[in-house]
Order: structure tokens, then sequence, then C-alpha cells
């Protein structure tokens, strides 16, 4: 049996869905921008618009629980998802930022891998988030949080192997301290995925 709302609060999933539609827009525009190698002012732009949708729609979210007195899921649970869905495009948008600012060639092997698997992982997110109003497919919903689980392990054995392989190779401590950065917030970014397949795990059982 699906989760029971008023039609009004249809709008609580929409707009979950829109967040995570966001987020797979900037991780595939990442992507995209770490496989060319370059930062270039246009594609970090991109990459702010979308960050900027992604606090607005954060904020109608939080808008529309100040205004609404019954909700389909737990109010904390959707306040819970809006935030952390947020978190995981500003920190796309800081990699980004960082990324042009050092003026580092992204075309570097771990961060390609880094790239794929957040890729991968906002996918995987999206399309949990798009089912999880419908208990029948709770366990789909479930496969897919299982799915940003394993990415998160991939994580953070690439950061493991992208450290280690700094530390060896690279004699320009600074350019050490750069890619050090950027490596720890593409796990943090992960690991913020995987928080939010938590949430949505939590909301399955409560609901189940």
């Amino acid at each position: 049996m699906a989760i029971s709302f008023m039609p009004k609060e249809v709008k609580f999933f929409d707009f979950l869905n829109l967040q995570t539609e966001n987020i797979v827009k900037a991780a595939d525009c990442f992507k995209r921008s770490v496989k060319a190698g370059r930062f270039d002012e246009e594609t970090v732009r991109k990459i702010k618009n979308l960050e900027q949708e992604g606090d607005t729609l954060s904020h109608e979210i939080v808008d529309m629980l100040n205004r609404t007195f019954i909700t389909p899921i737990d109010r904390e649970d959707i306040y819970a998802l809006a935030n952390t869905l947020d978190d995981i495009i500003d920190m796309i948008n800081s990699m980004a930022n960082r990324i042009k600012l050092y003026k580092l060639d992204a075309n570097e092997e771990h961060m390609v891998l880094f790239a794929e698997t957040i890729d991968q992982s906002a996918q995987a997110l999206a399309n949990a988030v798009r089912h999880m109003h419908d208990t029948k497919r709770a366990r789909r919903v479930l496969d897919y949080c299982i799915e940003v689980n394993r990415l998160e392990n991939m994580g953070d054995q690439i950061r493991e192997k992208a450290i280690g392989r700094l530390f060896e190779t690279e004699r320009d401590p600074i350019m050490v301290i750069k890619w050090k950065e950027i490596y720890e917030v593409a796990e943090a970014t992960l690991d913020t995925c995987e928080h939010v397949a938590k949430v949505i795990e939590a909301i399955l059982v409560k609901h189940g």
C-alpha cells in the first residue's frame, strides 16, 4: 500500500524528486568536466547555477513544511532529506570551484574514478527517491540504497589509493595539499550520499 497523503502533499515528493534530478545534472556536468580535464568559467557557472537551484528547492521544501499540518512522512525525515540532498550539490560545486581555483588538470586517474562514482551514486539516489512514496516498491528502493552504500565503500578505496599515489609520486608539497583536499571532498560527497540513503532506509522501516 502506498504511503497515504492529501493531494497537496504530493508536492513534497515532487520537490524531492526535483532536488535529486538537479543533483544528477550537476554530477554529470562535473564528470564530463573532469574527463575533459578542465573547469572553465562556463562550466563552473553552470554548476553554480544548479547549486543555487538546489538551495531554492531546499528552502521551498522547508517553507512547505512550515505551512503544512499533515505531511506524508515524518516532518524531520523530509527536513533531513532536503538538507542532506542540498549538501551533496554544495560539495560538487565546491570541488568544481577549487579545481578551477587551483588550476588542476582534472583528468587524473583517481579523480575520474571519483567523478564516475559520484555520478552513479547521484543516479541511484534519484531512482530511490523517485519510488520511495510507494511502499510496494520498497524492495527496489532498498536495492538503490544498497548500491549507494557500495559506491561509498568504493570511494573509500579510491581515496586510499589516490592519496597513497599522491605521496609516492608528487614532489611539490603545494600540489599534495591541493589534491589531498579535493580527494577528501570527493569522498565526503559519497559519504553524504550514503547518509541520504540511510535516511531513506529509515523511512522505509517506519512505513513498512
